[in-house]
């Protein structure tokens, strides 16, 4: 292959989020797989009936969430209501798209409204009704599913900034003028000294914006950076009561009432010594699974706050590479190749980067144990790392030493979501030559030992997938970018003592780039949260 052909050789958008959509009856169900390429939000519609390509292949509906301009927002969260009515996406721009989901599978488009920071969680709570939504700056909000005024939706974005192009422009004597408050007399720390100086170097401040103006609630709030948030139900004192669960880059993971008591804080589950970055509930049992930056994966018992057991995720990071060098796999070379996997400390006898653990993604999925019967399991994937972990939930609390098992892939996992007993997995698969988009798994226990999990091809979920193939986001797109949109945990590590200066609060362009700055938003000594 010559230079020419490897610069032009064709590439293709990885589906960056997937959730799946069951419709019909329970005895016969119709599940069809939303997956988000890019800007664009596509259905696999399910028909087996050819739409007029050669190959008879089931048709794909796609559904724009932006306009058609190369600078469309992509998509960064999609979930579903638990009643599978309806879909909802979360576009970088910080809007929150609300679809209906018709018994096809076909989308359209309800209510889009305007968030004033950009979501990192979102969940629609088992009412099916209300939505949750966490944002990166700490504060978390409660809004409805579907607008009650009609106005809602035509004013949902009078609190967003509008692209610059379509910003009137005023001219130099409409342009306010700001002016701090704060002198060098009145300010005497050196972290304030900075703040203050970038400040006064600010030309072009943006003044703060106006209130949302569709119904919302603001529920609770975080001082450092929110990470992740999920809500939670059980049984108290005979009735059924809601909790909120969020993380955030300070190590914490706290518990919360649900609405409409979300300002009580139940208590905190602490142990973690790097960020945490995901949260998973284990349904119908009192479990939390949580991770990071620490080399464990941490198995709580949440409403007591208290840490069951640690998981070793680093040594089974490096369990697999080493597993999958003995075998010769090629995703060797692109888990050796990123940065953050580079050796840099000794981990129980073994050369483990405590920095290449950035855990990415926790899902539970469903695997056939050894009678025969469905059980269920838990996933985890780390930032950039070619491979899949998995342990049952029912050794989860077990105190003796339990392996995790190790799914080592062609390239790194983006989502995961299940669809009846199989498992789908989106990979960052970006050339044409590289396999599969979605890979398909049947999970059930390995017989090697209690607790192994053997990963099977699924050639026929595969084979229906196929159209999802072919279907691209519009225009072109360069590797950075899509690396800035795919991975974004590994920035959430601290650089210790570094003292960086806080910038003014209603700045959108100065705080986007400070959220990329290693410890922004920590408190210095001395200063408390008023």
């Amino acid at each position: 292959m010559d230079v020419d052909e490897i610069i032009n050789k064709p590439s293709r958008h990885p589906y960056q989020c997937i959730a799946s959509v069951t419709k019909g009856v329970q005895s016969a169900p119709n599940v069809y797989l939303l997956a988000a390429c890019g800007p664009r939000l596509h259905s696999d519609t399910g028909k087996d009936e050819p739409n007029g390509n050669d190959e008879g292949e089931r048709p794909a509906k796609k559904q724009k969430t932006g306009s058609s301009a190369p600078s469309s927002p992509n998509i960064i969260k999609l979930t579903v209501s638990p009643d599978q009515q309806h879909a909802v996406a979360v576009t970088d721009d910080k809007v929150i798209h609300v679809f209906s989901v018709g018994l096809d599978g076909a989308l359209q488009e309800l209510s889009e409204r305007a968030m004033p920071k950009r979501p990192c969680a979102i969940q629609v709570l088992p009412d099916n009704a209300t939505i949750i939504c966490g944002d990166k700056f700490g504060d978390v909000y409660s809004l409805s599913l579907l607008p009650k005024e009609p106005s809602e939706t035509a004013d949902a974005t009078a609190g967003a900034r509008q692209p610059q192009s379509e910003q009137p422009q005023p001219t130099e004597q409409e342009k306010p003028a700001f002016k701090p408050s704060a002198t060098n007399l009145t300010v005497h720390t050196k972290r304030n000294l900075k703040a203050l100086q970038a400040q006064q170097n600010q030309k072009n401040f943006s003044a703060r914006k106006e209130p949302l103006k569709f119904e919302h609630s603001l529920l609770l709030g975080h001082v450092s950076m929110l990470t992740d948030a999920v809500f939670a139900t059980r049984v108290v004192e005979g009735k059924e009561r809601g909790f909120i669960i969020t993380a955030d880059r300070d190590e914490h993971i706290r518990i919360s009432r649900g609405p409409p008591q979300s300002h009580v804080i139940e208590g905190f589950c602490l142990g973690h010594k790097e960020f945490v970055s995901k949260l998973c509930v284990i349904p119908k049992t009192d479990l939390l699974v949580s991770g990071g930056g620490d080399e464990e994966l941490f198995v709580w018992n949440w409403p007591e706050f208290k840490l069951l057991r640690k998981f070793d995720i680093a040594g089974a990071m490096f369990d697999a590479i080493r597993g999958a060098k003995d075998a010769g796999k090629s995703a060797v070379e692109a888990a050796e190749n990123a940065k953050e996997l580079q050796p840099a400390s000794e981990h129980g006898g073994k050369a483990i980067s405590m920095h290449r653990i950035n855990i990415s993604g926790l899902w539970t999925a469903p695997f056939a144990n050894g009678k025969g019967h469905t059980e269920t399991l838990v996933l985890v994937a780390s930032e950039r790392m070619p491979a899949l972990f998995a342990v049952p939930v029912n050794r989860l609390q077990l105190k003796k030493r339990t392996e995790l098992t190790d799914c080592v892939l062609a390239h790194p996992p983006l989502d995961v979501v299940s669809i009846g007993n199989s498992v789908l997995v989106s990979l960052d698969c970006r050339s044409d030559d590289g396999g599969p988009l979605i890979h398909v798994y049947k999970l059930k226990q390995g017989p090697e030992a209690k607790g192994s999990i053997l990963f099977d091809d699924d050639e026929e979920m595969m084979h229906k997938l196929s159209c999802l193939e072919k279907v691209q986001a519009e225009g072109k797109f360069d590797d950075k970018k899509l690396d800035d949109l795919l991975y974004g945990v590994a920035s959430l590590r601290k650089r210790k003592g570094e003292d960086v200066p806080r910038v003014p609060h209603g700045d959108d362009e100065a705080e986007e780039q400070a959220m990329g700055v290693e410890g922004y938003g920590q408190m210095p000594k001395g200063e408390a949260d008023i």
